[in-house]
């Protein structure tokens, strides 16, 4: 999984790609907990190329909302697709995130620039797992 940090203004693009679960969502957990270190206070992050989220997966978002202050403000979601969106509704966290149909509206809504941080999800350990079940 690779992890490009780039900060501008006051936005940080966290861009996903892959099915967030298990297998990722420490990582993920690490990349929120390292951007708040360095003083990073506003993140938007970008689940378009995200098919599916699990349980942890759910858990890793729960912490990066609770490093940016617990405010939806600081922590937003885009482009959040079918199983991702189920899963939110389910379990009523669409009320807790602040959640946009696409980066742009959630890095414009208050005027902001976002920069951009690419993290591949799909893992070659999962890959491997879907060949043999398939």
């Amino acid at each position: 999984m690779a992890a490009n940090h780039e900060l501008v203004k006051d936005v940080h693009l966290v861009t996903l790609s892959g099915p967030l679960n298990a297998h990722q969502a420490q990582q993920i957990v690490h990349v929120f907990r390292e951007l708040s270190e360095r003083g990073t206070k506003r993140v938007v992050v970008d689940l378009e190329d995200v098919l599916f989220i699990d349980g942890p997966g759910l858990a890793a978002l729960i912490a990066g909302y609770e490093f940016f202050g617990s405010d939806s403000q600081n922590f937003r979601l885009a482009g959040i697709q079918e199983q991702p969106r189920l899963l939110f509704d389910l379990t009523g966290f669409d009320r807790v995130f602040a959640i946009f149909d696409s980066v742009s509206e959630a890095s414009t809504e208050g005027e902001t620039e976002c920069t951009t941080t690419t993290i591949p999800l799909f893992s070659h350990h999962w890959q491997r797992q879907v060949a043999t079940a398939v």
